[in-house]
């Protein structure tokens, strides 16, 4: 589960069961399980990163087709790849979006001398002219916010030296490997390429006009007692036994779901939308009952107004009986509803247990720019990273909600 290929979107650890049913479910207890070795010191094949909230994404590095070296956003692994070698194709592509292409143009400037020889992705978190100095609740610190999150850093740390010198900052955190096929097409290279975790051990060059921040998190500094070890491995357990009970459910609310036709109005396809109104609102699951009657309200609300822009009086007609008949299933199927929610609450309890342990080990100062001044706030999340699958793990109570709701400076 949540394997990726080319890496545009990562789930959240409690998110994987509304995905894939009984096997995301399963997926996310194998995840917390190779969490549970990292968190004991046992030998462990997995690793876990920070996220960090930074935009534009960027992929560089050298065409296996051709040599050449390449920057772009996301967007090289569309259809029709938008590869930039030089800063007039960037123009071509990205004119009319001013600050984007002026920042691929220092990251093709910059990084072509990094000696990258494969292809990464990074998100950038300044440019020159983006760092602030500030006062932050009586700290001096240099501040660079690239999307949500604004980032401290102590004008006389050594970290902070370095991000005052630079001319650009990025966190690289994925690195791409694929076939080197260099008689077939670009648009199928790119594509065939997969996403690993980590920049594939890649040395950088040293160059002080780039800041390179490194997402690793340590491990090894996160110690659980004997009581938080119990309430883990309890946890673990009972999301086990869960997922057994409500993996026919889960299956079943999978295969009814969808975006277009007459699964779309099926009430299994407004789950994630539920769950990500309820962030809005800065509620977390906390009692069953009242989620199951909230889920009730807000698929007849949207399927209200969603009714009320139909043209036709025979459409009407059949999409308000898809409706009534959905009601029924939520009525008819009320424990096993209440069942999956219950497992999502203790997925989402089990998640923020690790996340506080982990937030006490990062450096940086991260906030929120509010209309009282800065507010003092967590990472943005972390990926939990297993054979090849990716995880991620955040507080959608914090990032999520301020993801939602506050204006981002990169759009």
């Amino acid at each position: 589960m949540a394997n990726v290929t080319q890496l545009k979107h990562l789930e959240h650890l409690e998110d994987e069961m509304l995905n894939y049913g009984v096997e995301g479910c399963k997926a996310a207890v194998a995840f917390l399980q190779e969490l549970r070795k990292m968190l004991g010191c046992d030998n462990s094949t997995g690793f876990m990163q920070t996220k960090w909230d930074g935009a534009p994404s960027v992929v560089c590095g050298k065409d296996p087709k051709n040599g050449l070296f390449f920057v772009g956003t996301k967007a090289v692994f569309n259809k029709d790849p938008k590869l930039c070698y030089s800063p007039d194709q960037i123009d071509r592509w990205y004119g009319d979006r001013a600050d984007l292409a002026n920042k691929l143009k220092l990251a093709l400037q910059y990084f072509k001398g990094l000696g990258i020889d494969g292809v990464l992705q990074g998100d950038l978190l300044f440019t020159s002219g983006d760092l602030k100095t500030e006062t932050v609740h009586g700290e001096r610190l240099y501040t660079f916010r690239p999307n949500t999150i604004t980032y401290g850093i102590p004008i006389d740390h050594e970290i902070g030296k370095r991000a005052k010198a630079a001319k650009i900052g990025i966190v690289f955190h994925t690195h791409y490997r694929g076939q080197d096929t260099r008689d077939i097409g670009q648009s199928e290279l790119l594509e065939n390429m997969s996403a690993r975790a980590g920049t594939g051990g890649v040395r950088f060059n040293n160059d002080p006009n780039v800041f390179i921040v490194d997402n690793d998190t340590p491990m090894d500094k996160v110690g659980l007692n004997h009581a938080e070890e119990r309430t883990f491995d309890t946890h673990v357990s009972s999301i086990e036994k869960k997922c057994g009970t409500c993996g026919d459910f889960l299956d079943e609310l999978v295969k009814f779901s969808g975006t277009t036709g007459d699964d779309k109005w099926h009430v299994s396809s407004y789950l994630k939308q539920f769950f990500n109104a309820e962030i809005r609102e800065r509620r977390n699951i906390a009692n069953v009952d009242t989620a199951f009657e909230g889920l009730y309200n807000f698929y007849y609300d949207k399927t209200k107004a969603m009714l009320a822009k139909l043209k036709t009086t025979n459409t009407k007609v059949a999409k308000a009986s898809l409706v009534h008949s959905s009601l029924n299933y939520l009525e008819d199927n009320k424990p096993k509803f209440k069942a999956m929610l219950d497992l999502y609450k203790e997925l989402q309890e089990i998640k923020q247990f690790v996340i506080d342990k982990l937030d006490h080990l990062e450096s940086f100062r991260t906030y929120v720019q509010t209309e009282k001044g800065y507010k003092v706030t967590g990472p943005e999340g972390y990926v939990l990273h297993k054979d090849g699958d990716m995880i991620k793990f955040v507080n959608r109570l914090e990032f999520a909600y301020n993801n939602f709701t506050l204006q981002k400076q990169w759009r």
